[in-house]
């Protein structure tokens, strides 16, 4: 196996395509050297989109970026409502629906007049193979644009045009065709057409034999903890308010979700800290702690864990999580974390993933489905 990272310098609104385009190139010819590579899978979070003016990528926005005022208000009166869409408002450009409408703004003579809008997975896809696709696990995670009860667009994607203007819908295990040259693949290389994130981290485990045939949840960990239900009775309701909505799986089926932003909190906590080792021996110190923001690294990034096991268990609690729950990404190493869970929840197993990177394990059961050893 071989990893390839890079980091993702601020880029003010705009996410860095040709940077990512260059550096990806080099991986992948790099990885070729290493081993036959037969298939690729796009991933890709869930809030961006390219726009596309013909076979040249004009815009793609950062969804940390702050549209203008004025155009925030006015998106906010063009939503479906929450209850058709499971998508609630969020800050930023994390809905896509409002990158779209700002796009509207900075490039009117395009957007949706003649340009297209490809999901950032599907963007790398077209990047790969030259095939223009879009999917729904990567509209149906907090986009606004895709009404997951119903399996079609908003009525907000729809009535702007941009349904119109968005690539064809595939599903993630279509194969798109095969890489272009100048990426030193083999011909025969074939480009899948990908899928979002949290949803591959999800089709990982269903592909793990323990979580096989009964409802379970996965807690998917990085620079944001996403709770996903599998399964299950379900939420009563959900609750905007709670960051909570429906993302959609590889099936197009809405999954219970909620999520917050823990990695990047946890890294603020820790501050100079950050990378301290906690200690599963000493939650209960930690947890007496009254300034713990001052107490030794250890026990800093004890008390941080716990703080994370807390806000992990009230999300399981919004989705109404039932059976094993699995916790795969940055923090499946975290014994501290995974204890203060189970303590929390003692009615379910909480299992830590095996799996080096879940999301791409999700990513190659969409080529190899066989479930995991």
């Amino acid at each position: 196996l071989a990893a390839f990272d890079r980091a993702n310098p601020p880029a003010g609104a705009q996410l860095d395509i040709p940077g990512i385009g260059a550096w990806l190139r080099g991986a992948l010819a790099e990885a070729a050297r290493l081993a036959e590579i037969t298939a690729i899978v796009p991933v890709g979070h869930g809030a961006a989109g390219v726009l596309m003016a013909g076979d040249a990528p004009l815009a793609a926005l950062d969804y940390e970026a702050e549209p203008p005022r004025e155009i925030a208000a006015a998106y906010e009166a063009l939503r479906d409502p929450f209850a058709a869409t499971l998508s609630p408002r969020l800050p930023g450009g994390l809905n896509l629906g409002a990158q779209l409408y700002w796009l509207e703004h900075l490039h009117p003579d395009v957007w949706p007049k003649t340009g297209w809008m490809l999901p950032w997975a599907q963007y790398w896809a077209w990047f790969l193979s030259g095939e223009r696709a879009s999917e729904v696990t990567s509209l149906g995670c907090h986009t606004d644009l895709w009404r997951p009860y119903e399996r079609r667009y908003s009525d907000l994607a729809i009535g702007r045009g941009w349904a119109e203007r968005m690539a064809p819908l595939r599903g993630a295990s279509e194969v798109l065709g095969v890489a272009r040259s100048g990426f030193g693949l083999p011909p025969t290389c074939q480009v899948y057409c990908g899928l979002h994130d949290s949803n591959a981290a999800l089709h990982a485990a269903r592909g793990m034999p323990e979580l096989a045939g009964a409802p379970f949840a996965v807690v998917s960990t990085g620079t944001w903890f996403v709770s996903l239900a599998s399964g299950g009775a379900g939420p009563d309701a959900y609750d905007p308010a709670e960051d909570m909505l429906a993302n959609v799986d590889v099936d197009g089926r809405p999954t219970p979700t909620a999520r917050f932003m823990g990695g990047r909190d946890y890294e603020a906590w820790m501050g100079a800290t950050l990378g301290a080792a906690p200690d599963a021996t000493r939650l209960a110190e930690a947890a007496a702690l009254d300034s713990w923001r001052d107490a030794p690294p250890v026990l800093r990034a004890t008390r941080a864990a716990l703080e994370l096991a807390r806000r992990t268990d009230h999300a399981l609690g919004l989705i109404a999580a039932e059976g094993p729950i699995l916790i795969e990404g940055r923090f499946a190493d975290d014994a501290s974390f995974a204890a203060a869970l189970a303590a929390l929840r003692p009615s379910q197993r909480v299992l830590r993933s095996p799996l080096a990177d879940g999301v791409a394990v999700g990513a190659a059961r969409l080529v190899s489905p066989t479930p995991l050893p």
